[in-house]
């Protein structure tokens, strides 16, 4: 008896694989496309949460400078020291967690008039204020810097192109791998002074050894120096006749009772003498405050860096830059 083939031809055979080949093919995209749009889903839902929480965390930064400006503005303008509520901003800040759900910022208020300013090495009229330039030798020395650098910085402040022994002017800028010309006027901002010759970032921010010049120096200050807010090397500065005794004494004297008046410090041990070369020098007022609040808010946060001006009870930002 013949055999009955029932197998479908050869021909219709191939169709069917190359069907089941196709069919896998789709399904495999349907399934890659499918794991790629929820992946892409859950990018972003994290992008936006992400960028709901810094901008939470922005807004929380905003209002703690807010609050500083208010402490700023309600305290008493006769003097200003370091018992006062707007110096005590870290311990507020501590507490702001408080203040919001899931949030809180940090921060610090320093008084710009406990460092010395550069801009006032040189004088409305382009001459050297000596005795300012004293100070500020003195200052880069107890820092553990070298004074030789103040011959650049005199170069850059003072409007003529007169090139000091170890300072520089146009020809040494302009002929730089990244030429530019030298500002010839006073600083807008402390960091333009990395722009400077012999300034670099380890002797601007500090090293390991030694401190950096950025903690010390102001650009925004009327050039006096508030005795009850400045360190013990910016208090040293003041005179070569001032000793670490004599400093420390008036960081113990202030802790118990504020300077009032700078007449004051005439009573402090060894300052008698000291005082009338140094009363125009010194206040025991600021207008100039900084502020750096760090704004946080689940795993986000938001840094705002401030400068703020005291005008009698209203207050001004001079600087603002948020990162």
């Amino acid at each position: 008896m013949k055999k009955v083939n029932n197998a479908p031809p050869k021909e219709q055979r191939g169709q069917r694989g190359v069907a089941l080949v196709l069919t896998l093919l789709i399904l495999t995209l349907l399934v890659v496309t499918g794991l790629e749009l929820n992946r892409a889903m859950r990018v972003e839902a994290n992008l936006a949460g992400n960028y709901r929480d810094l901008t939470q965390a922005s807004y929380i930064a905003q209002s703690g400078v807010e609050i500083a400006r208010a402490l700023i503005q309600d305290d008493d303008p006769s003097y200003d020291s370091l018992d006062e509520r707007w110096a005590q901003f870290a311990v507020l800040a501590y507490l702001s967690h408080r203040l919001f759900t899931e949030g809180y910022f940090t921060g610090q208020i320093v008084d710009e008039s406990s460092k010395f300013n550069p801009n006032g090495l040189i004088d409305p009229y382009g001459n050297v204020n000596q005795k300012k330039k004293n100070q500020l030798e003195r200052l880069l020395e107890l820092l553990g810097h070298d004074p030789e650098m103040i011959d650049a910085i005199l170069d850059w402040l003072d409007p003529d192109d007169q090139k000091r022994p170890m300072g520089a002017e146009r020809e040494y800028y302009l002929a730089l791998k990244h030429p530019y010309a030298p500002k010839n006027g006073p600083l807008d901002s402390l960091g333009e002074m990395l722009l400077i010759k012999g300034i670099d970032s380890s002797i601007f921010c500090g090293t390991d050894e030694r401190e950096g010049l950025r903690n010390y120096l102001t650009v925004y200050s009327d050039g006096k120096i508030n005795i009850n807010t400045a360190s013990v090397p910016v208090l040293l500065s003041l005179s070569q006749k001032v000793d670490q005794a004599m400093a420390e004494a008036v960081l113990d004297s202030r802790r118990e009772k504020p300077f009032r008046s700078i007449e004051d410090l005439r009573s402090i041990p060894g300052w008698e003498s000291v005082y009338p070369q140094i009363s125009s020098e010194i206040t025991v007022r600021s207008n100039y405050f900084s502020l750096e609040v760090q704004g946080n808010y689940r795993d986000a946060l938001a840094i705002v860096q401030t400068v703020i001006k005291r005008e009698g009870k209203r207050t001004t930002v001079l600087f603002w830059k948020a990162g």
